[in-house]
């Protein structure tokens, strides 16, 4: 599902591994909207996730998945070694576990869907608040 101002429609989502650029692996994201198709490339499927959101936001429109939510961001390792497939839900004041990890195209509910701007605030909080207790 995609929202923007209280409007919200159903869109086809898919995102797969599309092959390899070299060594390096390239994830591919798909979103078709009213006839129109919106794609992003990228290292891992968090960074393709925020590849298409980048054309969406413009126009007011959020994606209704896991990897969009606020307070969600993978790790390093997720990246590397899952392909960004899986993030973790960072909650304040606490550190992530495994039961914190979330598919990053499953659904999520519009409340907890935040702009990639809010997304990347919460994990530079959420981030600098983890070194300050360590």
């Amino acid at each position: 599902m995609v929202a923007r101002a209280g409007e919200r429609r159903q869109a086809r989502l898919r995102g797969w591994l599309d092959g390899y650029d070299g060594p390096r692996p390239l994830y591919r994201i798909e979103l078709f909207l009213d006839g129109d198709r919106y794609t992003g490339t990228a290292m891992d499927m968090f960074a393709s996730l925020v590849r298409l959101r980048r054309q969406l936001e413009p126009d007011g429109w959020t994606v209704a998945v896991q990897g969009a939510r606020r307070d969600t961001f993978p790790s390093g390792m997720t990246r590397d070694m899952d392909g960004g497939m899986r993030a973790y839900v960072m909650r304040p004041g606490q550190k992530s576990s495994i039961d914190d990890l979330v598919d990053t195209l499953a659904d999520a509910e519009l409340e907890q869907i935040g702009t990639i701007e809010e997304q990347q605030a919460w994990h530079a909080e959420w981030w600098a608040a983890s070194k300050a207790r360590q």
